[in-house]
C-alpha cells in the first residue's frame, strides 16, 4: 500500500513539472462582463484568433461566467495573463494602480479616447526590473471592445467591456500584435 502512494506521489510531481513545459509558446486571455457571459464567445473567440495569428502562440482564453470583483482580483494577483477584457470601471481602477500597460505608442489616443484616463505607470531600470513607485499621468490603457473588429464579428461588441495588458505580461510585445488581431 506504501509503495502505491509513493509511486501515486511520483507521479503527481512529474506531471506537475512537466505541465510547466512550453508554457512560453502560450498566451492567455482572461475575459469577465459585468452585464453578460463572455464564456459564449470564448471557444469561437480563441479559434479566430489563433487562425489570424498563426500557429504561435497558442491561444488560450479563460473567461468568467459571473461577474466579481474578487475574481479580477485574484486573476491580476496570479500575473498568469497576457490580456484582460474587463468593464472599464475595474479596468479604471486597476490601471489608476499601476497594474496595466500604456498603449499609446501603439495605438491611436484620439481613436480610443474613451480607454485614455490618468493611471500610474512603471519605469524599467537597466536590469529590465520595475520601479517601486508608479508615475502617475494620462495614458491610454485600454481599447474599447465596441471598436475591436473581431468582436464586432462575435456580436458581442459591449460598450462597457475594455481589453487591456497586464504589467505581469509575459510578452509585452505580443501582447500588443494580438489585441492589434482584436482590433483590425
Amino acid at each position: 500500500m506504501r509503495g502505491r502512494w509513493s509511486m501515486a506521489a511520483i507521479l503527481a510531481l512529474c506531471v506537475g513539472i512537466l505541465s510547466g513545459c512550453g508554457s512560453e509558446d502560450k498566451f492567455s486571455i482572461f475575459m469577465i462582463d459585468n452585464q453578460g457571459n463572455m464564456s459564449v464567445i470564448a471557444e469561437e473567440l480563441e479559434t479566430k484568433l489563433q487562425e489570424k495569428i498563426g500557429e504561435t502562440p497558442v491561444i488560450e482564453i479563460s473567461a468568467s461566467p459571473m461577474y466579481s470583483k474578487e475574481k479580477i482580483l485574484v486573476e491580476y494577483a496570479a500575473r498568469e495573463h497576457d490580456l484582460i477584457i474587463l468593464p472599464e470601471e475595474d479596468m479604471k481602477m486597476y490601471g489608476r494602480d499601476g497594474s496595466n500597460i500604456p498603449l499609446e505608442n501603439d495605438f491611436d489616443q484620439e481613436t480610443y479616447s474613451r480607454g485614455v484616463f490618468e493611471g500610474g505607470t512603471y519605469t524599467r531600470d537597466e536590469n529590465g526590473d520595475l520601479s517601486s513607485d508608479p508615475v502617475v499621468g494620462e495614458h491610454l490603457f485600454g481599447i474599447p471592445l465596441e471598436e475591436m473588429s473581431m468582436f464586432i464579428d462575435l456580436q458581442y461588441a459591449a460598450k462597457n467591456l475594455f481589453a487591456t495588458i497586464p504589467i505581469s505580461t509575459q510578452d509585452e510585445q505580443m501582447s500588443i500584435e494580438v489585441l492589434k488581431a482584436l482590433t483590425e
